[in-house]
């Protein structure tokens, strides 16, 4: 009886034990179906937050509607890469997505009113709602928001300007 009552215990601590670290799992970011596009999708919201970032030392504010709309463009990426996941996890990532696009659209609004300060205002706020969508995957997929350097507009792809030497 003694010895039944040992190993129940034993199970009931082991049972709380993984429960508990799958809870911590979980906090930590569940591991998407598609953890490569994941980390595309987050990689390039990254970058056109940078690249919206970008403009405020130059004031380009005309600029940053338009990487606004590269943001929302972008966000598909993550839309597709959720596809296959269960449906609370998505409706967990969509809803952390559409707030960073919201913020996104508030950056774009206010910077017609090209003040700096409440652009940087609006900026810090949209990487507050990215630093939460990236807290729903694992860190190893995780692309911090300006991390990644903004896109070069510089000239045509490579492949626009004909045959490459060899």
């Amino acid at each position: 009886m003694a010895a039944q009552k040992i190993s129940a215990v034993r199970i009931a601590l082991a049972l709380i034990g993984s429960l508990a670290l799958a809870a911590a799992q979980g906090a930590a970011g569940a591991e998407p179906q598609a953890p490569d596009q994941v980390h595309t999708a987050l990689r390039i919201l990254a970058s056109v937050y940078a690249d919206m970032e970008s403009k405020l030392p130059s004031q380009q504010f005309d600029r940053i509607p338009h990487e606004n709309m590269e943001f929302h463009e972008a966000a598909g990426a993550m839309r597709d890469a959720m596809k296959k996941e269960p449906d609370d996890y998505k409706a967990k990532v969509l809803a952390a997505l559409d707030k960073a696009l919201n913020d996104s659209q508030t950056v774009a609004d206010i910077s017609k009113t090209h003040d700096a300060a409440k652009v940087r205002t609006a900026l810090d706020a949209l990487v507050v709602s990215m630093r939460s969508l990236n807290g729903l995957f694992p860190e190893t997929l995780r692309a911090e928001p300006g991390s990644v350097p903004a896109p070069q507009h510089n000239g045509p792809p490579p492949s626009a300007t004909g045959p490459q030497p060899r």
